[in-house]
């Protein structure tokens, strides 16, 4: 739960900063699902989840939990869980910590720390464009 806190306040800073205002593919994704095409679904999702949709992210963490589209990968579904999570997704929760009690303490700790990855370069994304030194160029400091 640490952690989960740990990437919650860094989720603070970007994550939903980035989510783009239209999320196509995850209307693609579900469709593609309820159709049974998985690994279109999976696709789909993955675009949005890497976009910090909540929703997307969830369902691409439940995918790898169980194995539709790909082979099961308890590894990034913790990833994915805990980003839908951390953007607030807060049913995901019970799953989340089912998971992290059936999984190795290794497996978890990679999971947590793909999670938090991507959190960060979410961050370096939306500072990027922070021009905060011309700011104290400009007071003189």
């Amino acid at each position: 739960m640490k952690i989960i806190k740990s990437i919650s306040a860094l989720a603070l800073g970007g994550l939903l900063a980035i989510a783009t205002p239209a999320f196509a593919d995850y209307a693609t994704g579900i469709a593609a699902y309820d159709a049974g095409d998985y690994e279109q679904a999976l696709l789909a999702f993955e675009v949005d989840a890497n976009n910090g949709h909540a929703r997307a992210q969830e369902r691409l963490g439940n995918m790898y939990r169980t194995g539709q589209g790909t082979r099961p990968d308890p590894v990034l579904a913790i990833k994915w869980l805990t980003l839908a999570y951390t953007n607030g997704l807060r049913s995901t929760l019970p799953v989340l910590e089912t998971l992290r009690e059936s999984i190795t303490e290794a497996q978890l700790v990679e999971g947590e720390q793909l999670a938090l990855s991507w959190l960060e370069d979410a961050n370096r994304i939306v500072f990027a464009d922070d021009d905060t030194d011309a700011l104290y160029d400009a007071q003189g400091f």
